[in-house]
């Protein structure tokens, strides 16, 4: 079954129009009277909240809606569970839409179909040519004209339920609260971050990285490591996918700020190649096999999913030398085919192109890739509201310059050592200008966070009861 995106910006949607023919031709008015009906035998009831009886039709209606509908308010649920929190949720806002006497007009659901229609670029005008749009409704939904256009009823209800509760609260906003707004969208980072669990094994890896000082040796002995690793991973038969290819040409790009879309304009990407890498976009993609097979081989080393080959005597005897010149043209002998530079001095300047370090940062990376991330370059208050940063930590890390580690923080998921990459500083004088904007903005956000607190109230309240036969039960 097709689905079918609607530009409504609404929280929730709901139809109570009958799933199955009889009732196709109801008023709004009277499908959600059916709620009001407590003579419905108590086969036909799904449940009940604030005492009124739903019936099971309008239940399944709702459920199909859920799982035919698609918006960008809501999306299609992941499971089970959020199935039913949606389809009971979506009944009690129409239920409370009914009590409050909020309905759409006739104009409201001719502009929002038209609007729909739109979108999806139909060539048909739906009010002279019926049975086209009658068509196109049924191969979009497999649903008759007339239950779509009551779900249209309901979208544009629920619309004007959510608006009518939120603009009845009048928070108080104050100069500096907008101000701090401001500051939060304005002020903008760059971080890396390295993801743990515990706070304990956080603190143990920042204490390693503050104190790392990498050396010209330690580049040395990274180039060598690579060489072991990648002839070992060539020689057990490790094998690169095209995805891992991509992803490491991904992780090479990024730390370019390169003015140009490097996905799509192949032509411009050889030329930057060539002039800063030496090499061809063919090239440059095939050389980075030699780097895949070593960090593949790490991980597996790191994971203990095979034996620590660096640990066997003749590599550590090599990587341990005093002379890593000698010991990379040594080895380099051993798998000739293999060896993508002369010696040390030709690997080192390439290795500074790609910007692959020695460190304990950069070895962390190389071994467990999937415990770094990057936000981009954003603004703090997308920090702080969706990676869930403290605003301190925030702020402090502005404080810092790039290069430099900030200690263990919460985050979203667990705790976080950060490297700060980039930043950009708010201009306070610039807040004069957008004062007005900012009042009102602080404004919507309090009022939301009051619908929220409504909504969890309106649950509570509801007493839900559930009689239908699922396996989870939504309880308020």
């Amino acid at each position: 079954m097709k689905r079918i995106f609607f530009l409504l910006s609404l929280f929730f949607i709901f139809n109570l129009a009958e799933s199955k023919g009889e009732s196709q031709e109801l008023t709004q008015e009277e499908l959600i009277q059916r709620f009001t009906k407590d003579t419905l035998p108590s086969s036909e009831i799904a449940g009940e909240f604030f005492g009124v009886k739903v019936p099971l039709s309008n239940y399944y209606f709702a459920k199909k809606v859920v799982l035919t509908l698609n918006a960008p308010w809501r999306g299609t649920p992941k499971d089970e569970k959020e199935l039913e929190e949606l389809t009971w949720q979506e009944l009690l806002f129409s239920y409370e839409a009914f009590r409050r006497g909020i309905k759409a007009k006739p104009q409201e659901i001719e502009e929002e179909i038209e609007k729909i229609l739109k979108a999806n670029k139909v060539s048909f005008d739906y009010k002279k040519d019926k049975e086209a749009y009658e068509q196109w409704v049924k191969e979009k939904l497999n649903e008759p004209r007339e239950v779509f256009e009551n779900q249209i009823a309901h979208l544009i209800t629920l619309k004007k339920l959510k608006e009518e509760v939120i603009n009845s609260f009048n928070p108080e906003v104050s100069e500096e609260e907008a101000r701090q707004k401001f500051l939060d969208e304005y002020n903008t980072l760059s971080v890396e971050l390295c993801q743990f669990e515990e706070l304990g094994k956080a603190n143990n890896f920042y204490q390693k990285v503050i104190k790392d000082k990498p050396t010209e040796a330690d580049l040395n002995r990274l180039i060598l490591k690579d060489l072991i690793l990648s002839y070992q991973a060539n020689k057990e038969g490790i094998k690169i996918e095209l995805s891992d290819i991509e992803r490491a040409f991904f992780m090479i790009l990024r730390n370019y700020q390169l003015n140009f879309n490097w996905r799509k304009e192949e032509e411009e990407l050889n030329s930057w190649l060539k002039e800063n890498m030496g090499l061809s976009l063919e090239k440059f993609k095939n050389n980075l096999k030699y780097f895949i097979r070593a960090d593949i081989l790490r991980q597996k080393i790191a994971n203990k999913e095979i034996e620590n080959v660096l640990e066997r005597k003749r590599y550590k005897d090599l990587l341990s030398s005093k002379n890593l010149d000698k010991a990379y043209e040594d080895f380099s002998k051993t798998c000739k085919d293999l060896v993508l530079f002369k010696d040390l001095a030709t690997a080192k300047e390439f290795y500074k192109k790609i910007r692959r370090e020695p460190g304990i940062w950069e070895e962390e990376k190389r071994k467990f890739p999937k415990k770094f991330k990057r936000p981009g370059f954003v603004a703090l208050d997308f920090l702080i509201n969706i990676w869930k940063f403290k605003r301190e930590d925030a702020y402090s890390m502005l404080e810092k310059n790039p290069g430099d580690f900030y200690k263990p923080s919460p985050i979203y998921k667990g705790y976080a050592v950060f490297k700060i990459l980039k930043k950009r500083l708010a201009k306070e004088e610039g807040f004069s200008k957008r004062k007005d904007y900012y009042l009102e903005r602080v404004k919507k956000i309090k009022q939301f966070e009051e619908y929220k607190k409504w909504v969890k109230d309106l649950k509570k309240k509801a007493n839900l009861k559930v009689f239908v036969n699922t396996e989870y039960k939504p309880e308020w």
